[in-house]
């Protein structure tokens, strides 16, 4: 069949390729496709791509498509987003949805690739502000890996036009030793360059380096600028800054704040904070919240809600604060975490120390108000994690009314779990009027979700019967099987319980082992009963014994009758009238009926001695559990 196949496939290969040559676009399509997938020859992305190039020039829409696909992810040909544009544009106009989704791909997220391709033209062409936006792609890997030794050779053709954002960069250059040989010399004379031009950046980082260089601040940052002096150098940066950049706008309002090379003017500086804040400014908007901390909390804690949401780690912090104590924005705690965290994951220490402090505290506070703001905001998995907490009393009171409350409103939403517990809260009768109907419903719909649970307790229901449904243990074998299939002990335990039931004990020995391997201690108990009786498995005392007692010491009072009973009459044990006196007590204590019969037999053939130790026994590993739980 394959051999058929094989030659049917070559055959047809050989047909298209034909027609391709001749100059058939479909099938210069096909061919491409071909060998593309290796149907009917050899894989070959090269001849692949040389197939669909020839049936998109023909106007082939799929192809065409297909050809901007292949240059978009370089696939067969080197990445270029210039011709997978050109292509998608091609096929979209023939009437190609699928082209729309890639274009619109291509125009975002390879946008900033895209626009560096035609910058790099441009600043080719002795553009200075294409040769800066080339050097800050470089820089900062927009559109291009990053690549210092390149971004520095276009700041300084940039800068050798006598372009003053570049020789401030290269100014920061020399100064940080990015990318090249620290020289504070050289990166004084960039400054002093870009500085003449009225950069406001420059004049500042000069100062900087006067005060490190003297060890006090510069003179002319201390003294009152003469009224001439100050109109002459106002001008000049107030001139440059009017290019209308936010950086530039921030930086003069720093220097009026400090008072270098203009007049110190608080006012002045809130002008300029302002002009640079509302441009997007992070540093300014912070400042400006700074500004109006004493008095006017709540535009205080606007500008930091703006800063923080540009990602500044100290505006990040102080609004943080602000949240826990509702100055000037809402109280509110989790707005807190979560701007502590921002700037803590910026390495921000005040915050990381806070942020560790405050979960602390209040963990179970935090947790119960994120999962009740999502529960909320209709979210199903939040809405059972809540149902979750009031069943169980964790962080909260315990209020089965609330939990089924939840349990409802996240099983309406199709949550396989939440179906399953309200089905439950209904067999039950928590928090709802008992309703056996009503939880057959929600373990339907929860078991038709494949959830192990769902499928066994609905087992369970048609293994027992209820109001209007006859018991039916063909479907609770069905449904006990999916759930024991998918690893659920319990449903393993059913099985065995059924099969027994049926007189298939061989099966229910199966599954019995299988449900006691996963940690089922009933079914631990029942295998210990079929090797006593040698029901479905050979008849063997001493294992049985074996498999009672490991059920026994792990609690479980049918077992631990039973071992009472082995040390009684010497069943699978050595005769021991003291250890069969304290297992019945244990037993009887949990109310086995077996038990409480046998105890006072039990207690009969031992002495008042004998009676004594076997109490003490029986405390001793009461004792011993209850300090391992």
């Amino acid at each position: 069949m394959s051999e058929s196949l094989s030659a049917s496939t070559k055959s047809t290969f050989v047909r298209r390729l034909k027609e391709a040559r001749i100059g058939d676009p479909a099938a210069q399509y096909d061919v491409a496709l071909m060998y593309a997938n290796g149907v009917g020859v050899g894989k070959d992305i090269a001849q692949a791509f040389a197939w669909t190039k020839a049936s998109a020039e023909k106007g082939h829409t799929v192809a065409q498509y297909l050809l901007g696909s292949a240059y978009s992810s370089g696939l067969g040909a080197p990445k270029d987003l210039q011709k997978a544009l050109f292509w998608f544009v091609r096929s979209y106009e023939h009437g190609n949805d699928k082209a729309a989704l890639k274009l619109a791909k291509v125009l975002s997220v390879e946008q900033s690739a895209l626009a560096f391709q035609f910058l790099i033209e441009s600043a080719e062409k002795g553009v200075a502000e294409a040769q800066l936006a080339v050097a800050e792609s470089y820089a900062n890997a927009v559109g291009v890996e990053q690549d210092g030794r390149l971004a520095l050779e276009w700041y300084r053709r940039a800068a050798g036009q006598g372009l003053a954002r570049a020789q401030f960069a290269l100014g920061q250059a020399h100064e940080r030793g990015m990318g090249i040989a620290e020289d504070l010399a050289v990166a004084t004379q960039w400054y002093r360059e870009a500085a003449a031009h009225g950069h406001p950046g420059a004049q500042l980082s000069l100062d900087r380096l006067d005060a490190v260089g003297s060890g006090r601040l510069k003179q002319s940052a201390k003294r009152r600028v003469g009224s001439r002096e100050r109109r002459t150098t106002d001008t000049r940066w107030i001139r440059y800054a009017a290019h209308g950049r936010a950086e530039d706008f921030y930086h003069l309002g720093v220097m009026f704040d400090l008072g270098v090379s203009v007049e110190k003017s608080a006012r002045q500086a809130r002008v300029w904070f302002k002009k640079a804040a509302e441009a997007g400014h992070a540093d300014a908007q912070f400042a400006m919240a700074r500004s109006f901390e004493s008095s006017d909390s709540e535009l205080s804690g606007d500008w930091y809600q703006k800063a923080a949401s540009l990602g500044h780690a100290d505006a990040q912090a102080a609004l943080a604060e602000l949240n826990l104590r509702g100055l000037g924005v809402p109280q509110d705690r989790m707005s807190a975490v979560n701007w502590f965290a921002k700037a803590a994951a910026q390495g921000h220490a005040t915050a990381q120390f806070r942020l560790a402090t405050l979960l602390q505290s209040g963990r179970d506070t935090i947790v119960f108000d994120l999962l009740s703001g999502a529960a909320a905001g209709g979210h199903s998995g939040a809405q059972c994690a809540m149902a979750d907490r009031y069943a169980q009393g964790t962080g909260v009171a315990q209020n089965w009314f609330e939990a089924c409350r939840w349990y409802d409103m996240a099983a309406q939403q199709g949550d396989a779990s939440a179906q399953c517990a309200l089905a439950a809260c209904y067999a039950s009768g928590k928090g709802v009027k008992r309703d056996i109907a009503h939880a057959f419903h929600w373990f339907e719909k929860a078991a038709a979700q494949n959830l192990p649970q769902a499928q066994w307790n609905l087992g369970e229901l048609y293994a027992t019967g209820l109001p209007g449904v006859e018991p039916d243990p063909k479907k609770a074998t069905q449904l006990c099987k999916r759930a024991a299939n998918a690893g659920f002990a319990p449903a393993s335990a059913t099985l065995g319980a059924l099969f027994a039931r049926a007189n298939k004990h061989e099966r229910a020995v199966r599954w019995w082992t299988l449900a006691a391997e996963q940690g089922d201690l009933e079914s631990l108990f029942n295998l210990g009963q079929a090797h006593r009786l040698g029901l479905g498995i050979a008849k063997d005392e001493a294992k049985a014994f074996e498999l009672f007692l490991r059920a026994a010491l792990a609690g479980v009072a049918a077992a631990q009758s039973r071992i009472g009973l082995a040390y009684a009459t010497g069943e699978g044990a050595a005769l021991d009238p003291i250890e069969a006196c304290k297992w019945i007590e244990l037993a009887a204590t949990r109310g086995d009926t077996a038990a409480v019969a046998n105890r006072a037999r039990a207690r009969k053939l031992l002495s008042p001695a004998q009676q004594e130790e076997a109490e003490r026994r029986a405390s001793e590993w009461v004792l011993f559990q209850s300090n391992k739980a």
